[in-house]
């Protein structure tokens, strides 16, 4: 199967876009984005294989090219208050009946679903193969736990506007000693559930989350609670963020990372410590001793 640099490359704002200037008027519109999409993929080498919807899936035979390309896609001055974000992988791909498949493709499509207007979000193995000056233009997120993927993916930002609209950063304790358990317990209402070393609980408006929560404020895939290693983490894959209130009775504001859990305490999807309990996930893990090394 060949290697390659997978890129897909979606458009923001197209929703408004039909509601402000009719279907008609914003269909040629974003064909205008798409097009030009196009033409600076096959102008930086890359290989245009189709447009679904609002986004282009393309790929290169060097990440450098790919990144070269994403980076005048988000920069570029693109009309009616539309932009870009980006999505990249590299891999082996399949390709079949002129398409392509495999896991760059699924891990490319999941990192630009999370990545904010004018965003480039890639993997370490895109990284790297950069040249060194494009390395410089990316800022380290960290390792997130990207829907389909059994281990995490350590993941570098490119924005083309200022740092408070990239991805946040991952929090990692750096040094860590861990007295592990053997599950924790959340609680939503009346129901309740275990997560064990190894497992991961989705939570989100949509159905098929482990955990429903149908609150508007909730995004449809808001977050991921998951059990490694002793130690039990939130990842916040949301648009509107969390909020962790811990039972000292402090609230911690996440978007977009990951944090530890530790002790007991309630999770506000989309809200403030201030939210109504009623509508908060619990958890407890007060069988987990984690205590953090000072440096």
């Amino acid at each position: 199967m060949p290697f390659a640099c997978v890129l897909i490359s979606d458009v923001t704002g197209s929703t408004q876009l039909y509601e402000a200037v009719g279907d008609a008027l914003a269909l040629e519109q974003i064909t205008d984005v798409l097009t030009r999409m196009r033409q600076i993929i096959e102008q930086h080498g890359g290989h245009c294989v189709k447009s679904q919807g609002d986004d282009v899936l393309s790929y290169f035979d060097q990440s450098d090219s790919a990144f070269q390309a994403a980076m005048k896609m988000i920069h570029e001055d693109w009309h009616a208050d539309l932009a870009v974000h980006v999505g990249m992988y590299v891999g082996e791909i399949l390709t079949h009946d002129g398409d392509i498949y495999g896991t760059p493709v699924n891990t490319a499509a999941r990192l630009a679903s999370i990545a904010k207007p004018g965003e480039i979000l890639l993997g370490d193995a895109c990284f790297d193969g950069l040249m060194p000056i494009s390395k410089q233009q990316l800022t380290l997120i960290g390792d997130l736990q990207l829907k389909g993927k059994q281990t995490t993916t350590r993941v570098y930002s490119c924005s083309a506007s200022d740092l408070s609209l990239q991805t946040a950063t991952v929090v990692k304790p750096k040094k860590a000693q861990v007295n592990g358990t053997d599950f924790a317990r959340l609680a939503y209402a009346d129901r309740s559930w275990q997560v064990g070393e190894g497992e991961k609980l989705s939570i989100g408006r949509a159905i098929d989350n482990d955990i429903v929560m149908g609150h508007a404020w909730v995004s449809r895939k808001h977050a991921v609670v998951s059990m490694r290693q002793g130690e039990l983490e939130f990842s916040d894959i949301s648009s509107t963020g969390s909020v962790i209130q811990t039972d000292d009775g402090k609230a911690i504001s996440i978007h977009r990372r990951t944090t530890l859990l530790n002790g007991s305490g309630l999770i506000f999807l989309g809200a403030d410590e201030k939210a109504e309990k009623a509508n908060a996930l619990s958890f407890d893990t007060k069988k987990m001793k984690i205590e953090f090394a000072t440096d």
